[in-house]
């Protein structure tokens, strides 16, 4: 596996799909490679990307990602009422920077990317954050606009 990125004391700002790794591993490590929407991952990968958040010394997101996270951590039973106090803890950990819809609908990203991402890449230039994605477009776009980002995927090494 390469090495995470020497971005120490920096800002970072996660996209969706590692947010919902993160809650996954931190409730059941053995699920993330069974659970609908993080079994493309490893129980490695959440292993890297612990490393890659430790890395940072403020981690950002915006409403639209949080409430995405929610919706994408439907664990049944008691893993899904763990998933939501696990939930309530990190949102009080990370740095949440209201956007509102209107204002992220007239980002250079909305008209391709949608909504979430058009935020995240408002943020990130307004707060001067790098970007943590797996998403190819996402990542393809924001270093088109010059913004700092890092692809998962290239982290890892399979």
């Amino acid at each position: 596996m390469k090495s995470p990125p020497n971005e120490i004391g920096g800002r970072l700002l996660v996209d969706t799909n590692l947010l919902v790794l993160w809650t996954v591993g931190a409730i059941n490590r053995n699920r993330i490679e069974t659970f609908k929407r993080t079994s493309q991952y490893t129980e490695a990968d959440y292993d890297l990307l612990l490393r890659v958040l430790a890395k940072f010394r403020t981690l950002y997101t915006v409403p639209h990602v949080l409430a995405e996270v929610s919706n994408l951590t439907d664990l049944p039973g008691a893993e899904g009422q763990r998933v939501r106090s696990f939930l309530k803890e990190a949102i009080s950990l990370l740095t949440e920077e209201e956007i509102p819809s209107t204002l992220a609908a007239e980002d250079v990203l909305y008209p391709r990317l949608g909504l979430v991402d058009a935020a995240i890449g408002a943020v990130a230039r307004a707060h001067n954050c790098t970007v943590l994605t797996d998403d190819f477009d996402l990542y393809h776009r924001l270093t088109h606009e010059q913004v700092k980002v890092i692809n998962f995927s290239h982290l890892l090494k399979r």
